[in-house]
C-alpha cells in the first residue's frame, strides 16, 4: 500500500541530506527562524496544569466518555458564540474528541450508525484524509465542484451552488469547511454562506463543518466561525467538528471536538447517549485529559484568552506576510502563473495553505531538482516558509514553469 502522501513526504524530506531542502508540505506552523512555536499561553497553562497536579488538586484519572465538561461547553461556546440560540436552549451535544481527525471520524460513524446516512458529498478537492475518514465509516463518497477548473486557484461559486442546490439529492449529508479550506486557502464570501445557509435550509442538508482553523485563519476567532453561525441562524442543524492542532499548537495533544446541533434538548441528549455507547466507547473509551486541561485554561481564563488572541493575530500574520513576500519574489522574477495572472491568487486565499496551481510535474521537479517539498497538488503550506527561503522557492518554481534545466 502507498505511503500517505503528506507523512510519506514528510519521512522523504527528513532523509533528504540537501543544506538547502524546505519543507512546504505538513501542515505546521514555524517562526521566521524555521523553529516550531509554543503559545506563550501554552505555556503558562502547562505550569499551571503541573503546579495543580503536583499540589494534589488535580490526578491523571480516566475522563468521562464524552470528555472534559469544561472544555466541551467552552469549545461549544467559541465557535457557536454567545447569541447561539442552540447553546442557550441546550440543543448542543459536544463530545471530546481525538484531535480534529478524531471528530470528523466521529461525526462520520455517528452518521453511519445512528443517523443511518450511506454517503457523503466532499468538496473536489477536500484535505485528503477526508475521503479516507469517511470511506473507513461506511460511507460513499461523492463529490461537488468547488475550485475552478478553468483556473485551478479559484472558487467556482456557481457550479458548487447549482450542484448543491439541484443535483445533490435532498436531505444528503454535505462536507464543508469553515474558514481556510484546506487544501486550496479559498473561500466563500460571506454574502454566498448566506446563499448557501439558504440552500441547506431549503433542501434538507445535513451540513458536516470541518473547522480547523479558527482564529488561526483571520486571526480573528468570530470571524472564522462566521460561517458556521451562518447556517445555525438559517435553522440548519449543523454538525461541526474542531481541532485545536493549529490554533493553540497543539498538534501532539490530540485536542478536539464535534458538536451535534439537534432539534430539541431531548433529542441532544439522546444524541450523546448514542455517540458516546456506539460509537466511543467501542473504539477509544474516552479521550486524553492534559491537551484538554491546557486548552480548557487557555479559553477559560481571561488573561490566557487574551495572550492567546494576541498570538493569533501574530501567526496569521507571519502567514499573510509569507504569501506577500513569495507572490512578490515571483512577480519580480517574471515567473508565470499557471493560472494566467500576476499571482494575485496567492494573497487571495486564506490560512496557512496556498493552492499554488502547480502541477503534479512541477511538484515533482521541484523536489527531485530543488529539494523543495510541498504535495503533489500543488499545495504550499506557508506557515512553515522562512524569509531567507522566499528567494529560493521562488526561483525554484520560475524554472520548474519555464521548463527551464540547471
Amino acid at each position: 500500500m502507498p505511503a500517505d502522501p503528506i507523512l510519506g513526504m514528510t519521512a522523504m524530506f527528513l532523509e533528504d541530506k540537501f543544506p538547502k531542502k524546505v519543507n512546504l508540505g505538513q501542515g505546521v506552523y514555524r517562526t521566521d527562524e524555521g523553529k516550531p512555536y509554543v503559545l506563550s499561553s501554552i505555556k503558562e497553562a502547562e505550569g499551571r496544569v503541573a503546579s495543580e497536579l503536583q499540589s494534589g488538586r488535580t490526578f491523571k484519572e480516566y475522563l468521562p466518555i464524552e470528555g472534559d465538561a469544561t472544555f466541551r461547553k467552552l469549545s461549544a461556546e467559541l465557535v457557536f458564540g454567545a447569541g447561539s440560540a442552540a447553546l442557550r436552549e441546550g440543543r448542543v451535544a459536544t463530545m471530546q474528541t481525538i484531535s480534529g481527525t478524531g471528530a470528523v471520524s466521529v461525526a462520520a460513524s455517528t452518521l453511519r450508525l445512528v443517523g443511518g446516512f450511506t454517503e457523503i458529498y466532499l468538496p473536489e478537492p477536500s484535505w485528503s484524509n477526508h475521503a479516507q475518514i469517511f470511506g473507513a465509516a461506511g460511507l460513499e463518497v461523492r463529490s461537488y465542484p468547488y475550485l475552478d477548473k478553468r483556473t485551478g486557484t479559484t472558487l467556482d461559486f456557481e457550479a458548487m451552488h447549482e450542484a448543491l442546490a439541484t443535483m445533490v439529492p435532498a436531505g444528503s449529508a454535505v462536507l464543508l469547511h469553515a474558514c481556510a479550506h484546506n487544501p486550496t486557502g479559498v473561500d466563500p464570501t460571506p454574502e454566498q454562506w448566506e446563499v448557501l445557509a439558504g440552500t441547506f435550509a431549503k433542501r434538507g442538508l445535513l451540513a458536516v463543518f470541518d473547522s480547523a482553523y479558527q482564529g488561526y485563519a483571520s486571526g480573528d476567532l468570530d470571524a472564522d466561525a462566521a460561517s458556521v453561525r451562518c447556517f445555525e441562524a438559517a435553522g440548519v442543524l449543523p454538525i461541526v467538528c474542531q481541532s485545536y492542532a493549529k490554533s493553540m499548537g497543539l498538534y501532539g495533544e490530540r485536542v478536539g471536538a464535534v458538536n451535534f446541533v439537534t432539534a430539541s434538548a431531548a433529542e441532544a441528549a439522546a444524541v450523546l447517549s448514542n455517540v458516546k455507547q456506539r460509537v466511543v466507547r467501542p473504539v477509544y473509551s474516552s479521550p486524553p485529559l492534559h491537551g484538554a486541561r491546557l486548552a480548557s485554561l487557555v479559553l477559560g481564563d481571561p488573561a490566557l484568552s487574551a495572550a492567546w488572541r494576541a498570538e493569533l493575530l501574530v501567526m496569521a500574520g507571519r502567514v499573510r506576510r509569507m504569501r506577500a513576500e513569495l507572490a512578490a519574489a515571483l512577480v519580480r522574477l517574471g515567473a508565470p502563473a499557471p493560472d494566467g495572472g500576476r499571482w494575485e491568487h496567492l494573497t487571495a486565499q486564506i490560512g496557512m495553505f496556498a493552492y499554488t496551481g502547480l502541477s503534479a510535474q512541477h511538484v515533482d521537479a521541484l523536489r527531485e531538482r530543488y529539494h523543495v517539498y510541498m504535495t503533489r497538488d500543488g499545495r504550499a503550506c506557508m506557515a512553515a516558509l522562512k524569509p531567507d527561503d522566499v528567494e529560493y522557492v521562488a526561483g525554484a518554481m520560475n524554472k520548474v514553469l519555464r521548463g527551464e534545466k540547471d
